[in-house]
C-alpha cells in the first residue's frame, strides 16, 4: 500500500482536533506530569530550527510520560513581548499588535503540521491583557510588602505606616536599607515626599538608581544581551552605560527562603544548583578601607575617604597588594589626582560602551604591578 503522509497526516490530525486528544483535564485521578517548552518569541515570519529542536524532544517525552499512564500537561504560548515588535512598527508603520498576531497565526500553523501533542486550550500570550494582568498584580503585592526578619514574612505596608506614627522605626526588624532612625514625631514632620522616599528603603519591590543600557536611537534600556561590542544587536546602534531610576526587587530578603523551597520541587540536582547560584546568597564580611594621604594629595586636610568591600574570605585579606574598584564608583572621582584625571577619563569612555560579558572577560595590566585587572 503507497504511503500519502499528505493525505494520512491532515486525516489524522483533524481528528486529534475535533475529538480533543491533548486536551488537559485539571479533574483526573491519574498522576500529574507538566512538560513546558520555552515558548517562542514571534518576532519573525515564521519557526526557525531551533524551535523544533527543542520541541521534538519534550513532545517525545511527554507522549512517553502518557503511555506511563500521567495526566501530563504540556501547553505552548508565545513571549510576545519586545523591542523587535516595536523596531518593525517604527520601520513599517505596522501596529505591533497586527504583525504580533500575523506571526502567532503562522508559528501556530507550522507548529501543527510538524503534529505536536500540545493542549492548545492552555495557551498563554505575553502581550494578551489577561494574561500580563496577573504580572502586574504579582508587581503590586511586592511594592505594597516589606519583609520582618523576625517572623521571615512579608507584611502589608500600610501595618508598617501604622507602626511608624506610633513609635517610628527603631524597633522594626526590616529587610531594608533605611539608614536614619526617627521618632513617631520626627515620622509626621515628613513631607508626604520624605516619608515616600522612607517607605521605598522597606518595600519589596522598591526605585533605585542604577547603571543600565541606553542606546538614544533606540529610546529604551537594553539588556546585556542586545548589546555587541558597544553598539545594538538591533540596528547596531551605539550604547552607554548610564545611571537611571529603575524598578528593583529586594530578593536578599527572602533568599533563604529561595533556597530552603529548592528542597520541596521535584527539581534535577543540576537545575537546583543552577537555581541556587542565580539566587547567589553567600556568607562572608563587610570591610572598610581608608585611601591613604588622601587630604595630602588633594592639596587640603579633607576626611580620608573609606573603601567598603564584602569578602568571603577575611582571612586572606593580609596578603591583598592592590584593589580595584568599579569604573561607576562614586569614588573615582573623588579620587582621581590631576595628573591622570585626563587618562582616567579615556579609560573611563572605553568601559562605557563594553558589556557585562565584555567586563568580565577582558583583562588589563595594571603598569605598577603588572597584575591582570578585571574591568
Amino acid at each position: 500500500m503507497e504511503y500519502n503522509p499528505r493525505e494520512i497526516e491532515q486525516k489524522w490530525k483533524k481528528w486529534w482536533a475535533d475529538h480533543q486528544v491533548y486536551k488537559v483535564s485539571n479533574d483526573s485521578s491519574k498522576p500529574k506530569y507538566y512538560v513546558l517548552d520555552m515558548f517562542p518569541y514571534p518576532s519573525g515570519a515564521g519557526l526557525h530550527v531551533g524551535h523544533p529542536l527543542g520541541y521534538i524532544g519534550s513532545d517525545i517525552f511527554a507522549r512517553y510520560k502518557r503511555q506511563q499512564g500521567y495526566n501530563v500537561l504540556h501547553p505552548m504560548g508565545y513571549d510576545a513581548f519586545g523591542l523587535p515588535a516595536e523596531q518593525y512598527a517604527i520601520q513599517t508603520g505596522v501596529h505591533p499588535a497586527k504583525s504580533t498576531a500575523a506571526n502567532i497565526a503562522r508559528y501556530r500553523e507550522q507548529l501543527d503540521k510538524i503534529g505536536f501533542s500540545f493542549d492548545w486550550s492552555r495557551e498563554v500570550q505575553t502581550s494578551d491583557p489577561s494574561y500580563y494582568k496577573w504580572t502586574q498584580w504579582i508587581f503590586l503585592q511586592l511594592f505594597d510588602h516589606w519583609y520582618c526578619n523576625d517572623s521571615k514574612t512579608a507584611h502589608p505596608i500600610k501595618g508598617l505606616v501604622e507602626v511608624f506614627e506610633l513609635e517610628g522605626n527603631a524597633r522594626v526588624k526590616a529587610a531594608t536599607t533605611q539608614e536614619i532612625v526617627f521618632t513617631a514625631a520626627q515620622w509626621a514632620a515628613m513631607t508626604p515626599k520624605e516619608q515616600d522616599d522612607v517607605l521605598m528603603n522597606y518595600r519589596l519591590a522598591y526605585r533605585k538608581t542604577t547603571y543600565v543600557w541606553w542606546c538614544e536611537d533606540l529610546g529604551t534600556v537594553l539588556a546585556n544581551d542586545e548589546v555587541k561590542d558597544g553598539v545594538s544587536e538591533r540596528g547596531g546602534y551605539p550604547v552607554e552605560r548610564k545611571p537611571m531610576l529603575q524598578w528593583s526587587l529586594r530578593i536578599t530578603a527572602y533568599a533563604d527562603r529561595l533556597l530552603s523551597d529548592l528542597d520541596t520541587v521535584d527539581f534535577s540536582d543540576a537545575m537546583k544548583k543552577m537555581q541556587g547560584n542565580w539566587i547567589g546568597k553567600s556568607q562572608g564580611a563587610q570591610m572598610r578601607f581608608r585611601i591613604a594621604d588622601y587630604g595630602l594629595r588633594i592639596g587640603e586636610a579633607a576626611q580620608e575617604p573609606e573603601l567598603e568591600i564584602f569578602t568571603t574570605r577575611p582571612d586572606t585579606i593580609f596578603g591583598a597588594t592592590f584593589m580595584v574598584i568599579a569604573p561607576e564608583h562614586d569614588l573615582v572621582k573623588q579620587i582621581t589626582t590631576p595628573e591622570q584625571a585626563v587618562e582616567i577619563a579615556d579609560y573611563l569612555a572605553y568601559v562605557n560602551t563594553r558589556s557585562e560579558r565584555d567586563r568580565m572577560s577582558e583583562t588589563k595590566k595594571c603598569p605598577a604591578h603588572s597584575q591582570a585587572l578585571m574591568l
